[in-house]
C-alpha cells in the first residue's frame, strides 16, 4: 500500500512538473505571437491571416483525427463556446494591435488574470479577497499611465486590447471548467475549426482579398510557425497542462506572458520603445497581476 502510494506521488509530481515547463514554454510561445502578428498583418488582411493561422493549426492536431468519432455533444457544445469566445478575443487583440504596441497589448492583455476572479466572484458566487481590490486599484493607475503614454495620447487600439482581456477572462474560466470533463484534444479540434470558421467567415464578408504569390518563403514559413508551434503547441501545452496543475499556480506563470511579449518586441525580433510613463504603466500591471495570483496559507480562497 505504501509502495502503491509512494509511486502515486512521483507520478503526480512528475505530471507536475511536466506541466510547469509546458505552461511556461507556452506564455514564451506567446510572447512572441505579438510582435510577429503586427507584423505580418501589416502585409496580410487581419482575418485572412487568423485563418490561415488556425486552420494550418488544425493540421497540427492531425494525429488526433483517428478518435473523431468520439466527438459528443459536449464536446461540440463546449468546444463551440470557447472557441467563439476566443475568436472575438483575438480579433480584437489583432485590431488593437494596429494601433499601438506589441508590448502594451500584452500588458492590457494581461489584465485578464484581475479580471477572471472578479468574473467569478459575479457569475459564481465565489469569494473575493481584498488583496484583489488592491490589484484592481493599481492595474487602474497602470493603465491610465499606458492610455495616456505616447504623443498621440489615447489609443483606440490601447481600449480594443483591454476588451480582448475582458473576453479572455471568461476564456480561462470556461476553459478551466471544462478541460477537466472533455477529451482534451478533440475539445482543440472543435475550438480551432470553430475559430478558423469565423475568421474565413469574416473575411468574406467584408471582401478582403490578398494576392498570395507576393508572400516569400519566409513569410509561409513565419504564418507556418504561428499556426503550428505558437497556436496547435500552445492549445495543447495550455490544455494539457491545466488538467495536471492547479489554477492558482498556472496564473502565476501566465504572468510571464506580457515580459516575454516586451522582450521579443523589443529586444528580439522587434525595436519598439516606450517613453518612462509607458514602462512605469507595465510595471505596475504587473505588480497588479502578482499581486492577484500570489497566494498564501491564509488566502486560499483568492481564485
Amino acid at each position: 500500500m505504501d509502495m502503491v502510494i509512494r509511486d502515486n506521488s512521483f507520478t503526480s509530481n512528475r505530471l507536475k512538473i511536466i506541466a510547469t515547463i509546458l505552461l511556461i514554454l507556452t506564455t514564451l510561445l506567446w510572447g512572441t505571437s505579438f510582435i510577429i502578428t503586427k507584423m505580418l498583418t501589416q502585409e496580410v488582411p487581419i482575418f485572412l491571416y487568423l485563418g490561415l493561422r488556425f486552420s494550418i493549426a488544425i493540421i497540427g492536431l492531425f494525429p488526433y483525427f483517428i478518435k473523431i468519432n468520439q466527438v459528443n455533444k459536449r464536446i461540440l457544445l463546449w468546444g463551440s463556446i470557447t472557441g467563439l469566445i476566443y475568436f472575438v478575443a483575438i480579433v480584437f487583440q489583432t485590431i488593437g494591435l494596429q494601433t499601438t504596441t506589441a508590448g502594451k497589448a500584452a500588458f492590457i492583455t494581461g489584465l485578464s488574470t484581475i479580471m477572471v476572479p472578479f468574473i467569478a466572484w459575479l457569475g459564481f458566487n465565489r469569494s473575493l479577497n481584498k488583496r484583489i481590490w488592491i490589484a484592481v486599484f493599481v492595474s487602474i493607475i497602470g493603465m491610465a499611465f499606458l492610455l495616456l503614454e505616447g504623443e498621440a495620447g489615447i489609443i483606440i487600439g490601447d481600449i480594443l486590447v483591454l476588451v480582448c482581456a475582458f473576453l479572455y477572462a471568461i476564456f480561462i474560466i470556461l476553459n478551466d471548467k471544462f478541460v477537466n470533463l472533455v477529451d482534451v484534444y478533440l475539445y482543440s479540434i472543435v475550438q480551432l475549426l470553430i475559430i478558423s470558421l469565423f475568421c474565413f467567415v469574416s473575411s468574406f464578408l467584408i471582401n478582403e482579398s490578398y494576392s498570395f504569390s507576393s508572400i516569400d518563403l519566409g513569410y509561409w514559413l513565419v504564418i507556418i510557425y504561428m499556426g503550428i508551434v505558437v497556436t496547435t503547441g500552445t492549445f495543447i501545452f495550455q490544455n494539457w497542462g491545466q488538467q495536471h496543475q492547479g489554477p492558482a499556480q498556472t496564473a502565476i506563470i501566465f504572468t510571464l506572458e506580457p515580459v516575454f511579449a516586451v522582450l521579443f518586441a523589443s529586444f528580439i525580433i522587434g525595436n519598439e520603445t516606450m517613453t518612462i510613463l509607458g514602462w512605469l504603466g507595465c510595471g505596475l500591471i504587473f505588480v497588479a497581476i502578482l499581486i492577484t495570483v500570489l497566494k498564501t496559507e491564509e488566502n486560499k480562497e483568492i481564485r
